[in-house]
């Protein structure tokens, strides 16, 4: 009995000890919970959407239609028809059945991968022809499935994986009777006399397309590798199916579903290949408006918005282009990122091995500007092959090309200035253009007009010409005209001139004497046949640009020589390069045709490879120079009715006002009133969100990606799939893009979002960028004007956009710490030129990009983001930095003192400003780049909220749609509620397991009597 109680009590001490470990365990995670929830509670709230927005599921639904048929729309004006012989497109209204060829057509790329992406469902080509009741090849169809399913790391995605890994290419050969039997080719010839072949390629965030090929040509079978052909030329596979459809079909049509321009000359030398769409990316319902176009639906008007070569070789870029040509520090071991850092982006552990750099040696050169001005310059004169002679033998479609159904005249009725006439820096020319739609079906036509500016060999550097202005017609019926007017202003065609090429002394943009012809073309290569298409304009003396006519800043050096903020010049001029860039003065002996050898780093570069607290404590003495007396600000951000920039989810009268007018004196009473603390609180933790100020009436925003979707990228919701941007491009129609970022806006306020990641302003400098098909063009006209109807189309419908990635991050291998060395005039005339019309344009937001330029990151650029963006643009908003991960290189103080307002920090908002100010000076500084970052911030979500005020009402007057943003409230945050009860009801468990233990405590010291000794001796005599 004895020895029974004594296993009882054994068991019920071990019980209890359990217990007490299970209590402490889950008071440990309730309270881990608590802190995690203290710190990610913003992030959470917003990725778990806890606001409440006031709209019903039907107006929820009906936004989403009105989406999807407007992604149709895009897409249909988007597709490029680049070839079309014997008029074999579009196919016949009676053909209800056709082969698919292709192992792409089984895995359709809605979208390319990352940031950019498409979530969701996503229409392919063979649904959408199912939907339009036209029969396809089941069994040829089912044959792809069973040769491959879908893509390897298709869910791992770009950010999660090598280029070898991801661009694979998959693709039976055509002699491969395993997959192509005979009774399967002859079914297929019984089935349909028509063939469709799908070439597809995908790409993505953090990778470039690879310099060679990794495929899978059998069932079953292993990668090999192709390192004769690059990713973006076509296959051996796809090579010989191209040649059996073409011999073997009365109707072949090419479809090319691709994230990135391609080596395409097969289309002209393979026989039988009679008609070929660029068609892009389509996002979720865009292949419907593909199908359209097959059969004539809807007539093709997209142009190309990059120019296709035959070999990409050609470009003057190829060489710098993509991971094989970027170069590495001899001796950088030790340097960030080849200093342990992990390489985040690849799906495995790995850390950077090197420090790399990338030269853009080609300068202006890009796409057209190169191409047209190499042809001008008797470049090409020597070649002659399969495809032609000359430029006809290099380019296959220039930039701005595209066929059509119908055919189109144009007359010039109108100019000003008229042929001949002497201009100024200040004239606007016009140009007003008679299109008839000479045809027998509706379509629309897109017209361009060229400007080539007077150019001395050895002087400054100048394209032949360049893309001055473009308009797309509306739907014209046959026999139907429309009059455009194209328009632009001398200074738009200015050079820089950073090194004083023309030896005058002066630095900055130019306007030289001589004749500047405008031209109305076709194309970029192509001049229209009309009379009065060409017009001569003459300046009768050299004009310097001292200042911006835009807002009338002084405009000079800001990243070259002695200008360089950072001390070091962005061209590698004072670093050791010897960087050779191509010059128009002797293309032949300057063109590079393979990359330079790995280099050392100088110690000039080395001392800015991270970020300091010494240089921390001098930025801040720096900005307290430019800053007005100290300011104090509150303990504690002082509340008041009177200060409230929003309630119950409204703009008040004062943030009407503050919205309104970024310079309206009541913004430093606002700012007076907020802490310290809170203004810190508020910037350095930008991921997803953007915390709430209640003492102000500053609520909880919610930020999330959105180039071609709303929450595209790790969101629980999201919104519409849409064509790629480089799509939207094709489409030539500002318009379109305008209402398209309406829409944007509207569906990001239905589902509760306030700003969106998007859209993207870089260029394609090259054709292998992963990020491309997020991307608009090779031209920064064409890429400015898009981004900048977006973003105010988004902004009608009161949402802010953050324009990104400013700036020069056009290639995405190895980006972190990229080192990119280029001219201030390539700098100025190509990858900013995007962004600052956007700004004039009225963008309020900016995100920077992971990649240095020069020496410095782009996040952490004085030059970049304060002289330039802030003090030549006059740029009012707010600037946020691309995603955090490694702060020790992407450094909050280096952001905020370098004129940054928002740090995304991350999922786990572990941002913090280490900067401890020594001195009167660098607190000043400290304090008011605080100030400055969260007006910034405020003004950015204000201004987005009173733009949509002021465009419903301008819209009531003219009779036009108002759009009517929901309104959203704070919800019940359940995840923070759940906890704090789980917390309450552990404290209750603690507190009342305390009292018991004390209780039995006292129990057993007032039986000490003999009692308690008795009990002792009971319990261990067992």
């Amino acid at each position: 009995m004895k020895l029974a109680d004594k296993s009882r009590r054994t068991l019920r001490r071990v019980a209890h000890a359990v217990g007490a470990v299970a209590a402490v365990g889950a008071v440990a995670a309730l309270a881990a919970g608590t802190v995690a929830m203290a710190l990610m509670g913003d992030t959470v709230k917003s990725f778990l959407a806890t606001d409440t927005v006031d709209v019903s599921a039907e107006r929820r639904d009906s936004t989403m239609e009105a989406g999807r048929a407007l992604a149709e729309r895009i897409e249909a004006e988007g597709i490029v028809l680049v070839r079309n012989e014997d008029q074999t497109l579009p196919l016949p209204r009676d053909t209800k059945s056709v082969n698919v060829f292709g192992w792409a057509s089984t895995q359709w790329v809605g979208s390319g991968s990352g940031s950019g992406q498409v979530t969701g469902s996503v229409m392919g080509l063979l649904d959408a022809l199912e939907e339009r009741g036209v029969s396809y090849n089941h069994e040829l169809a089912d044959m792809y499935r069973g040769f491959y399913g879908e893509r390897a790391y298709k869910w791992a995605g770009a950010l999660n994986s090598h280029d070898y890994e991801y661009c694979r290419l998959y693709e039976p050969s055509i002699d491969d009777a395993t997959c192509y039997s005979e009774d399967l080719l002859a079914n297929a010839r019984e089935f349909s006399d028509t063939a469709i072949v799908v070439i597809g390629r995908v790409a993505g965030e953090s990778i470039d397309c690879p310099a060679r090929q990794y495929k899978v040509r059998e069932r079953g079978g292993d990668v090999v590798t192709d390192a004769t052909r690059t990713y973006l030329e076509l296959s051996q596979e796809e090579e010989e199916l191209l040649s059996y459809v073409g011999a073997t079909y009365e109707h072949v049509v090419v479809v090319v579903n691709s994230t990135n321009t391609m080596e395409l000359g097969e289309l002209e030398t393979i026989p039988g290949i009679d008609a070929a769409l660029l068609v892009g990316t389509t996002g979720e319902v865009g292949a419907r408006a593909v199908a359209s176009v097959l059969w004539g639906d809807v007539n093709p008007s997209g142009r190309t918005a990059d120019t296709y070569a035959y070999d990409f070789s050609t470009a003057a870029s190829w060489a710098n282009s993509g991971e094989r040509g970027e170069g590495s520090y001899v001796g950088s071991q030790g340097l960030y990122p080849a200093d342990g850092t992990p390489n985040v982006n690849v799906g495995v552990a790995e850390t950077y091995d090197a420090v790399r750099y990338v030269d853009y040696v080609e300068g202006i050169y890009v796409g057209y500007r190169w191409y047209e001005t190499a042809d001008a310059e008797g470049f090409w004169d020597d070649v002659a092959n399969e495809h032609g002679t000359g430029y006809e033998g290099v380019v296959q479609y220039p930039f701005g090309y595209g066929l059509s159904y119908t055919d189109f005249s144009w007359e010039v009725v109108g100019r000003t200035p008229s042929q001949g006439t002497r201009v100024g820096r200040e004239t606007s020319f016009s140009l007003r253009v008679r299109v008839t739609n000479t045809g027998s079906v509706a379509g629309r036509d897109v017209l361009q007009l060229y400007c080539s500016a007077p150019y001395a060999p050895g002087g400054i550097e100048k394209a032949s010409s360049v893309l001055v202005a473009f308009e797309k017609t509306r739907l014209l019926q046959p026999g139907g005209s429309q009059e455009v007017t194209l328009s632009f202003d001398l200074d738009d065609v200015a050079s820089y001139d950073g090194l004083d090429a023309n030896a005058n002394g002066f630095c900055g943009y130019e306007l030289e004497r001589g004749e500047y012809v405008v031209e109305l073309r076709r194309n970029a290569h192509e001049a229209a046949e009309c009379p009065a298409a060409r017009t001569v304009l003459y300046l009768p003396d050299d004009v310097t640009c001292e200042t911006s006519l835009e807002t009338g800043a002084v405009v000079t050096n800001r990243f070259t020589g002695e200008a360089a903020a950072d001390g070091v010049s962005v061209d590698g001029s004072d670093s050791g390069a010897d960087i050779t860039y191509l010059t128009r003065a002797d293309f032949a002996g300057t063109f590079p045709e393979a990359r330079a050898a790995n280099r050392s780093m100088s110690d000039a570069v080395a001392e800015l490879n991270l970020y300091d607290a010494e240089r921390a404590l001098e930025d801040a003495e720096l900005v307290a120079q430019s800053s007005g007396p100290a300011d104090v600000q509150p303990s504690v951000t002082a509340w008041s009715q009177t200060w409230q920039l929003f309630q119950d989810g409204e703009l008040t009268e004062l943030g009407v006002e503050l919205g309104t007018d970024y310079g309206s004196p009541f913004w430093e009473i606002v700012l007076d009133r907020i802490s310290v603390s809170d203004m810190e609180r508020l910037t350095l933790h930008g991921y997803l969100a953007t915390g709430s100020i209640e003492a102000i009436g500053k609520p909880l925003t919610k930020e999330v990606d959105g180039p071609a979707q709303v929450g595209s990228f790790n969101q629980l919701a999201y919104g519409v799939g849409y064509p790629a941007p480089s799509v939207l491009a094709q489409t030539w129609n500002a318009e379109l893009a305008r209402e398209y970022g309406r829409q944007l806006g509207l569906e990001a306020a239905v589902l509760g979002v306030d700003g969106l990641y998007a859209p993207c302003a870089n260029l394609h400098r090259t054709p292998v960028g992963g990020r491309n098909y997020e991307y608009y063009s090779e031209d920064p006209l064409v890429c400015g004007t898009l981004a900048a109807q977006v973003v105010g189309g988004a902004c009608d419908a009161g949402t802010y956009c953050f324009l990104k990635h400013f700036a020069v991050n056009n290639q995405d291998s190895y980006r972190d710490s990229l080192y990119t060395w280029l001219t201030e005039q390539t700098l100025r005339e190509l990858y900013l030129r995007p962004f600052q019309i956007a700004v004039e344009g009225g963008a309020t937001g900016l995100m920077t990009s992971y990649n240095r330029i020069g020496a410095t990151w782009a996040g952490g650029s004085r030059a970049l983001l304060t002289d330039v963006l802030r003090g030549e643009w006059g740029f009012e908003g707010a600037v946020i930095t691309d995603y955090a991960d490694h702060q020790q290189y992407m450094s909050s103080d280096q952001s905020l003192l370098a004129g940054g307002d928002l740090y995304m920090d991350g999922v786990f908002r572990s941002g913090e400003y280490s900067l401890e100010p020594d001195g009167d000076a660098a607190e000043r500084g400290y304090v008011a780049s605080l100030r400055r970052a969260a007006k910034d911030v405020l003004y950015m979500s204000v201004e987005a909220r009173s733009a949509n005020l002021a465009y419903n009402e301008s819209a009531a007057v003219e009779g036009r749609p108002l759009i009517e943003r929901p309104i959203k409230r704070e919800g019940v945050n359940y995840l923070g509620t759940a906890l704090g009860i789980a917390d309450a009801v552990a404290l209750i468990g603690v507190v009342a397991w305390g009292h018991r233990a004390l209780e039995r405590r006292r129990a057993r010291r007032a039986g000490s009597d003999g009692s308690l000794g008795g009990g002792l001796f009971e319990g261990s005599g067992n």
